[in-house]
């Protein structure tokens, strides 16, 4: 592979950015096909591996055909985690995924991080059926989505929103 090919370089995520997004948090994700068209879906849990160099977080493959498929043929990856109480927002990118059917313990993960983000959501008056429709998925179509970060952004509207964090 040439190098003008070759991925940049992972980066590590700090301590604190880590804790947030394995905290509770809105996560969103999305890619692009061949023709730049982009697909947004729902993450309902994260990972991160303890060199902080590599994230997982999990899809239903049913819901996110598209971007599963973008992710299959190379496509690269933002993530956007939100604290809904405060706004808090971080966006990570990669370069390219790997996928694969989430794990027994993957799968417990993604369950208490929706009950956790349904709760903080109820807390804040929003209702908990709608919610539960919202962060709905199938355990047995969870998608493993695991990729090095490349690039970290703050979001949080305000003067800082957009400023790379690392990467």
């Amino acid at each position: 592979m040439p190098a003008a090919e070759s991925p940049p370089p992972a980066v590590q995520l700090d301590p604190d950015t880590a804790a947030f997004v394995t905290g509770v948090t809105s996560m969103s994700i999305a890619t692009c096909d061949a023709q730049l068209r982009p697909a947004v879906g729902k993450a309902v849990g994260c990972t991160v591996a303890a060199h902080r160099r590599e994230l997982t977080v999990f899809i239903d493959r049913e819901q996110s055909a598209q971007i599963a498929a973008d992710l299959a043929a190379g496509s690269p990856l933002a993530v956007v985690f939100s604290l809904p109480s405060t706004h808090r927002t971080v966006q990570i990118k990669g370069a390219r995924a790997t996928l694969a059917p989430t794990s027994p313990t993957q799968q417990v993960r993604a369950r208490m991080h929706v009950d956790a983000i349904i709760e903080h959501l109820v807390a804040l008056g929003y209702a908990e059926a709608a919610l539960r429709v919202l962060f709905s998925y199938e355990p047995d179509s969870l998608l493993a989505v695991r990729f090095a970060p490349t690039a970290v952004f703050a979001q949080t509207p305000g003067p800082r929103a957009g400023e790379r964090i690392a990467g």
